[in-house]
């Protein structure tokens, strides 16, 4: 072999060995993130009113901080039922869902202890960005026929998300 060609392999072959060295060198970093949903929810006061229909998206009626209601139930009796709408004043699209602190949705009247929340009526499978619902939501409570504490009566949430 040509002495030449030696000389050549000799300063190819490091450069190639450490080109493959760094080529296999992997840097890897942590990350956090923050995943905005783009969901502003708001509501009407819930009423025991049927408005009919609800306001239009923006009308000043809608409020993130709704105040208490006051349920006033009737042991083993019918349900109270409260109306309110739902605007969704954020920038994507929202699968409304209410739920209640009291559990699952159960049947009024109730025979039952404590109190039931009633299968919410009237929630859209979807509301629009910008977009408020065009009839009322409807959720109704009773009180159990079966050992309840009279006056007060227990403290609860819904939630709307």
């Amino acid at each position: 072999m040509n002495i030449r060609y030696l000389k050549l392999l000799a300063f190819v072959i490091p450069i190639i060995i450490v080109a493959a060295g760094f080529a296999a060198t992997q840097v890897a970093f942590q990350n956090t993130s923050r995943i905005n949903t783009g969901l502003n929810i708001f509501i009407t006061q819930p009423s025991n009113t049927n408005p009919g229909s609800c306001p239009a998206h923006l009308n000043s009626l809608y409020v993130n901080n709704p105040t208490s209601v006051f349920w006033n139930l009737t042991q083993g009796g019918a349900p109270q039922v409260e109306f309110f709408c739902i605007d969704n004043q954020g920038s994507v699209a929202d699968n409304p869902t209410v739920t209640s602190s009291l559990g699952p949705p159960g049947a009024c009247p109730s025979t039952g202890n404590g109190l039931v929340f009633q299968a919410p009526s009237g929630v859209p499978p979807s509301l629009a960005a910008n977009q408020a619902t065009i009839s009322p939501v409807s959720i109704g409570v009773c009180a159990g026929s079966f050992a309840l504490i009279a006056n007060p009566g227990p403290t609860f949430s819904v939630t709307v998300t």
